[in-house]
């Protein structure tokens, strides 16, 4: 039996389609509304790094694993770290240097276009609605429901009974339940990218390498990554105010210039690789790229038909690579919790369930988000650190080191555990 329930996600990033497709494969329907006006409406920025457990989980569970390995790349997983006179003090790809600890494999690389198409793809004709801005989220005016309304700029939709707010930053859902909003990470900088990198400057594309290198010098950064497309998506970070890209005295609207004004005033003393990165860029994708969060452990009192997912409910800074996975777990455990409120209370109440018994499906979502997503911001928190280390690279690499070596010793005991086990159960 389907669900009575209507149903809307606002934004189609991964965190919305992936949680339309596993209510949809479920007899619950949804409509997934968009701002853009298709799937090819502006760049979908980087790749991602799909890990295991929850993320690939909700690939799985979305009947979309074959079609994610098809196009994963698993070459994409090692990691490059260079000072910026150019001396290379770590290299997955050539044991060069102490390598991640285990917890870090096992997250091959897909481009977002690529993760996006898949699954826009998969969802039932109709239900993504392109060219929807959302001006408002209103109640319903009569004041008799917990019914929604949604007023886009060229219509009015009404009566939903769960909007889910899967929008992004700047959230036109989140005002709703929370008054907080999103602060100045204290991280700026520019977005570059730099197309068919192997042809424009091999010798450039063999020292990138296919996954990620990072130039870290003290507080400022290059940090680049292969994609699946050919070119290497850059971001040159520093700590810097929130309207640096307004004060700083660069004309943007300039790009030839304003690349090597950004080079001269900001990479002093990085080799010619890391500022080629941004001076070979393309000039159509250099951008200026405040860094934007919300505070570590946000939260919100639940309020009837509304929740958010993936930025929307805990945007993060990049830099500990967790972002779309606390996402696609959103999706997965929201989609889970709704699921058994089908099986347990609409499939055998019927006509005479309401939409006020879901209540109890998406809070035990929110309670549980809360503390996985305040785990993850935290871990954020402290590779933001080590990203921007007044020692630059080498503090990073130390960091890995330490984790590896408190990962040998759980294992180690680990292992005595269970030789003691053994013996126990031998002896007895």
């Amino acid at each position: 039996m389907s669900s009575p329930l209507k149903i809307a996600i606002i934004g189609a990033g991964p965190a919305g389609l992936a949680l339309a497709r596993l209510l949809q494969i479920n007899n619950i329907t949804c409509t997934i509304y968009d701002l853009e006006a298709d799937r090819n409406a502006r760049t979908q920025g980087g790749c991602l790094d799909m890990h295991e457990g929850a993320a690939q989980q909700c690939i799985r569970e979305c009947g979309l694993y074959e079609q994610f390995l098809a196009v994963a790349r698993t070459e994409g997983e090692v990691l490059k770290i260079y000072e910026p006179n150019g001396t290379l003090i770590m290299d997955e790809g050539s044991d060069l240097g102490e390598r991640r600890p285990d917890s870090f494999k096992g997250r091959p690389e897909i481009d977002r276009r690529q993760l996006r198409s898949m699954l826009i793809d998969s969802l039932y004709p109709g239900s993504l609605q392109w060219g929807h801005k959302v001006v408002a989220v209103k109640t319903d005016p009569t004041g008799r429901t917990a019914k929604y309304d949604l007023q886009f700029q060229n219509k009015l939709e009404t009566g939903f009974d769960l909007v889910v707010g899967a929008d992004g930053a700047w959230s036109k859902v989140r005002h709703l339940i929370s008054d907080v909003r999103p602060q100045f990470s204290g991280i700026t900088g520019v977005d570059a990218k730099l197309s068919n990198i192997d042809t424009v400057n091999p010798a450039l594309a063999k020292r990138v390498g296919n996954g990620m290198c990072l130039t870290l010098g003290c507080n400022t950064t290059v940090l680049s990554q292969r994609n699946g497309d050919g070119s290497v998506k850059s971001y040159g970070f520093f700590r810097g105010t929130e309207d640096w890209h307004k004060t700083c005295g660069i004309d943007w609207s300039n790009v030839a210039e304003a690349k090597k004004e950004f080079v001269r005033k900001y990479y002093d003393g990085f080799n010619d690789d890391a500022k080629n990165l941004m001076l070979l860029a393309d000039d159509d994708d250099f951008i200026p790229r405040p860094m934007w969060m919300l505070p570590v452990g946000h939260t919100w009192a639940h309020r009837q038909g509304l929740t958010l997912i993936g930025d929307a409910a805990h945007l993060m800074t990049p830099f500990a690579g967790v972002g779309v996975n606390v996402a696609m777990e959103d999706a997965l455990s929201l989609a889970t919790q709704i699921k058994k409120w089908k099986q347990n209370v609409w499939d055998k109440a019927g006509p005479s369930a309401t939409s006020s018994l879901l209540i109890e499906p998406v809070r035990a979502y929110e309670e549980e988000m809360f503390v996985r997503a305040e785990a993850y911001a935290k871990e954020t928190m402290m590779y933001y650190d080590l990203f921007f280390h007044e020692r630059g690279g080498v503090a990073m690499c130390e960091q890995f080191a330490k984790a590896k070596a408190e990962e040998k010793a759980k294992g180690d005991v680990s292992v005595e555990v269970t030789e003691l086990s053994l013996n126990t159960a031998v002896e007895a």
